[in-house]
């Protein structure tokens, strides 16, 4: 048996796999000059979930007959940390997939592995479908897009797995004090037993066209929902962490049980208190006419935290600052990038005067600002070195 070392980083940015000791592996590494790597992007995998790459293959150098189309068909769950529930994830024996085009219909039954095989299809665009229990259905994980079709060439041996997923499914509103749905609000999904006020959760917005926020295909279990469960002070969202349906911590929280195929469309949560804020128009003149669209303005607040200005329309923004806060407002524009090769060096900024606000004072409603120092950089330097050299 020949051997071959296979390299892999083991930083948490490399994008290195990270073998475990004494686990076999299917290992499909790139490289050069007779050294190879695995990473997370390649088809790299436990062998136990290549089975069915590994018997095509294998078909395919022995000269037997091999899949136009195959994959493992799996029940499983959203990916994330905060809500995997133990134990769901499993192949599905013993059902009929399909793969559709406008002329054709082709069937397969998968094994008791969950893997299902077409062979000899002509070439042509198919999507997917398969016989499955009601409480699921075939769909992308963390995409809410359906599943894409795909186009078999000649002679193809293509692996899709597919994923069925359930059809539970949480779905709410942030109501703020005046009852009105929030607009951009952020909502985390917990399991019960897993709930931490560090961490992210399950995270959506509130779709401000929509709105409400939803969480979709949503496995059985007993789950928290939180609005803003990092707490964070912030004039754009000055209403504190409160859990379904009105509560201002976990004790008094209530927990929302899905069932398999569930759907909960009332999960409204209902936002009180928070600091007073108040909204501030800033204009700004800049030494080009009309004031470039990259400018941005910011209010920095005495403890260091920052706020940002809603643009309006050209030259005009909005920014919303908490009172009895005092705040210095500018606007800035990045310079770009000065290329040297493929290495891109910034360049700079320049900005506008500073100007302290308090955010009590209703008698400073708007703020002026125009550019001071215009030798930072300039129009053409910014236009000559916008753009990556090919």
């Amino acid at each position: 048996m020949k051997e071959i070392d296979i390299y892999s980083g083991r930083g948490g940015g490399d994008c290195s796999y990270h073998f475990q000791l004494g686990e076999a592996y299917f290992v499909n590494p790139h490289g050069n000059n007779g050294q190879f790597f695995a990473t997370i992007c390649s088809n790299t995998q436990p062998a136990a979930d290549a089975g069915a790459l590994i018997s095509e293959l294998r078909a395919r150098r022995d000269g037997k007959p091999y899949a136009s189309v195959y994959g493992v068909l799996r029940r499983t769950q959203q990916p994330y940390a905060w809500t995997i529930s133990d134990g769901y994830d499993r192949p599905l024996p013993e059902t009929t997939v399909e793969l559709r085009s406008p002329n054709r219909t082709f069937s397969a039954q998968t094994d008791k592995n969950g893997v299902h095989r077409f062979y000899e299809l002509p070439v042509d665009t198919y999507h997917f479908a398969a016989t499955l229990p009601a409480n699921l259905e075939l769909a992308q994980t963390i995409l809410s897009d359906p599943l894409p079709p795909i186009t078999v060439p000649e002679n193809a041996c293509y692996q899709q797995d597919l994923d069925a997923l359930p059809t539970g499914r949480i779905r709410g509103r942030v109501i703020s004090p005046d009852g009105l749905p929030l607009k951009n609000a952020d909502v985390a999904l917990f399991r019960a037993d897993r709930y931490k006020e560090a961490d992210m959760g399950w995270w959506q917005y509130q779709d401000e066209e929509k709105g409400h926020f939803e969480f979709e295909h949503v496995s059985p279990g007993k789950y928290i929902v939180v609005f803003h469960n990092s707490n964070r002070s912030d004039p754009d969202m000055p209403y504190p962490r409160t859990f379904y349906p009105a509560s201002p911590d976990l004790k008094s929280a209530m927990p929302i049980t899905i069932e398999e195929g569930q759907q909960v469309l009332n999960a409204d949560i209902h936002v009180t208190g928070g600091p007073a804020t108040r909204a501030l128009t800033v204009r700004v003149q800049w030494t080009d006419n009309p004031t470039p669209d990259d400018v941005f303005v910011s209010a920095q607040a005495a403890d260091g935290s920052q706020t940002f200005a809603k643009k309006l329309s050209a030259g005009l923004f909005q920014i919303i600052v908490f009172r009895g806060v005092r705040y210095t407002i500018y606007a800035q524009q990045d310079c770009g990038l000065r290329w040297e090769g493929n290495i891109g060096t910034p360049i700079g900024r320049r900005e506008t005067e500073r100007i302290e606000v308090d955010g009590s004072d209703d008698r400073t409603p708007d703020v002026s600002l125009s550019l001071q120092d215009d030798t930072t950089c300039k129009p053409y330097q910014r236009q000559k070195t916008a753009s990556v050299p090919n």
